[in-house]
């Protein structure tokens, strides 16, 4: 089993940025003791969502736009 991270889209609240989630648990043996384990795993670390699966998945990122860059490195003066 391979445990990996799938981010999701940027979330704004207010001025506080955050990045969702979801974890993504390939190769698994869907053993019942696993499965509670992962599913509170992905609870205690935040994830918003857990896949379990079977089958082999790999996780394709695609870069962190520049905006997105600037925003994380000055957060109190980000201009588009």
């Amino acid at each position: 089993m391979r445990i990996q991270v799938l981010r999701l889209p940027l979330v704004d609240l207010g001025g506080i940025h955050e990045e969702p989630f979801a974890l993504i648990a390939d190769q698994f043996d869907g053993a019942p003791e696993s499965q509670q384990t992962l599913m509170e795993f992905a609870e205690q670390a935040g994830a918003r969502a857990l896949w379990m699966t079977e089958e082999t998945v790999e996780i394709v990122e695609t870069p962190v736009p520049a905006v997105l860059e600037t925003l994380a490195a000055d957060d109190d003066h980000f201009e588009i």
